[in-house]
């Protein structure tokens, strides 16, 4: 007999009003049990219904207004009001001043204790709204740069501007090696490009020896950048020097490329920072990847990408076995996008592990295995140990060759949910990559689900931004027709916000395949790439660029950025 719910009046409200329907609504109440968690945050995780449709009932309910912060973009001095670490555990955003009142989201407004709180903690009375925790959550990660430059601004004030002071406040001090003498010219430099990578949101920070200096350069939003002058040359050894005993690797080792890392805390967060030394002609080149977890949001429904998308990879993600594959290539998001799954999927019923290199995020509850080549635990060492130890689900960090494939293969076969990812420029590439490597096509026919490939397209600056209208022959060219009355174009003028490039952050585009009876027929018959990329096209897969084209169109990024971001496909 089916278990029959009592509907909350949340619940038949949505029914009533035909925002779900009822044999939706029963997934979302098993899923809701399954995960410990209320029908209405099991709703707000989920795309079924969005998020205004339950925060404005609920706002009728309670008597508060609610507020829809997409349309909001306050004065970052108004949201400096309250921490981010405060913002974001209690679930609070301010965005404005009215007649002396702070106007405040807030997840739960009739929480008088907390505004009372926040009464004292800001000096002004408070006027509550409400609005969803990912409204809030998102809102606040739009503002990470003003947060941590308040942070920074702060740090530096507190060491009287000396970066050489800053080392034991960013955990790096390393004063128990005294074998090694380094000049506080180099200390100063280091702290320098640490406290300056955060506080321009770096992804990476590239040390690069010239003929004639050492060049410093920031990647923000996926784009180099030279910030600063060039360093002089002969500060280039005692550099280099300092990172790898930040490290502790080899010092006296020139010729051969090494790997590390460090770590640095701000404001109570761990920032891990992953080093790479490679000999050049010109001297050391050093690379650090900056993973700053702070800097993420994972939430499927925050990363960009499109509700109907959505809606389908979810469907995907909640079978009970199968293999989901994303692809793109380095640092387009891949490994967010599969972490934000793994929130929706993570419960007290389900045994989750990862096998990655290197570990990107933290999650409570799951087990994550970090590879190690140089000793023997590889990618497939390590999911041959996972498969006996009663996994439900799998994540593999890349898929690189036919023995880790045949074991996620074999993996999906016995009963078990595998994500991976892997390095192609679309979805259907991703079919023809996986047969390459040898594995046999009626094998990978029935056991993928679905391919989702993802770019990230650089933001149009919101302090900056300038509505135009398009040159309708330029738009012809595009071959993507838009709806009449919907073009917003914008673009970025320059601001400092933006260091003078209009862009600030970055969105996700992407294309979903899903693996039909159609498609597997091609995979069974190795059809080439271009064939299964117009099956699934006719079968109402939005490509890559098209999805990017109408969020040009919305004035989210530019036509300019999504065309050099999906030039190959």
């Amino acid at each position: 007999m089916a278990e029959r719910f009592l509907l909350t009046s949340l619940e038949k409200h949505l029914l009533d009003s035909e925002a779900i329907k009822s044999h939706e609504l029963r997934e979302i109440q098993h899923r809701a049990i399954e995960r410990g968690v209320s029908v209405e945050d099991e709703l707000l995780t989920s795309s079924n219904v969005p998020d205004s449709v339950i925060i404005e009932f609920k706002a009728s309910q309670l008597g508060v207004p609610f507020i829809d912060l997409e349309d909001e973009d306050p004065n970052p001095e108004i949201v400096l009001l309250i921490s981010q670490e405060f913002a974001q555990r209690r679930k609070v955003f301010p965005f404005g001043i009215d007649s002396g009142y702070l106007k405040l989201a807030m997840a739960d407004p009739k929480d008088i204790v907390l505004i009372e709180e926040l009464h004292v903690m800001t000096g002004r009375n408070i006027k509550p709204y409400i609005a969803s925790p990912g409204a809030i959550e998102k809102k606040i990660f739009e503002y990470l740069f003003h947060y941590r430059k308040k942070t920074i601004d702060e740090l530096l004030a507190s060491v009287g501007g000396n970066p050489e002071r800053l080392s034991p406040k960013l955990g790096i001090e390393i004063g128990s090696i005294k074998d090694i003498q380094v000049q506080s010219e180099t200390v100063r430099t280091i702290n320098t490009l640490i406290v300056q990578a955060l506080q321009y949101r770096a992804s990476d920070i590239h040390i690069e020896p010239t003929a004639e200096n050492v060049r410093i350069r920031y990647r923000i939003d996926g784009v180099l950048r030279e910030l600063g002058k060039p360093l002089m040359l002969h500060v280039a050894e005692s550099l280099l020097s300092r990172i790898k005993i930040m490290c502790e690797l080899d010092i006296t080792e020139r010729r051969m490329p090494q790997d590390g890392h460090f770590r640095v805390i701000l404001e109570g967060q761990e920032i891990d920072f992953r080093v790479v030394t490679t000999p050049t002609i010109a001297g050391e080149k050093a690379v650090l990847r900056v993973l700053d977890r702070g800097q993420v949001i994972l939430d499927m429904k925050y990363l960009g990408f499109e509700p109907e998308l959505i809606d389908n990879f979810r469907h995907f993600i909640h079978r009970p076995h199968g293999i989901v594959v994303m692809t793109g290539p380095t640092g387009c998001g891949k490994t967010t996008t599969l972490y934000s799954a793994l929130k929706v999927l993570n419960s007290r019923e389900k045994n989750i592990t990862t096998v990655e290199n290197p570990i990107e995020y933290r999650m409570d509850e799951i087990t994550q295995i970090q590879v190690h080549p140089e000793i023997g635990l590889t990618f497939a060492h390590s999911l041959r140990s996972i498969l006996r130890q009663d996994p439900d689900i799998i994540l593999i960090g890349e898929i690189r060759d036919l023995e880790t494939n045949e074991i996620a293969v074999r993996a999906s076969l016995t009963g078990h949910l595998v994500f991976a990812t892997l390095h192609t420029n679309d979805a259907a590439g991703g079919v023809t990559r996986l047969l390459d490597m040898g594995t046999e096509p009626y094998l990978m026919a029935s056991t993928l689900r679905c391919i989702l490939s993802q770019r990230l397209v650089r933001r149009v600056c919101r302090y900056c931004k300038q509505e135009y209208t398009p040159d309708p022959e330029y738009l012809q060219t595009l071959g993507v027709e838009f709806p009449e009355g919907e073009m917003k174009a914008r673009y970025g003028t320059g601001c400092q916000h933006c260091f003078s490039t209009g862009f600030s952050g970055r969105t996700a585009i992407g294309e979903l395949l899903a693996v039909n009876d159609d498609i597997q027929n091609l995979i069974i018959e190795r059809a080439p790439t271009s064939r299964i990329r117009d099956a699934a096209m006719s079968l109402g897969m939005t490509p890559m660029r098209e999805n990017g084209l109408y969020k040009a169109m919305r004035g989210v990024t530019t036509f300019e950025e999504v065309i050099s971001q999906t030039e190959e496909l």
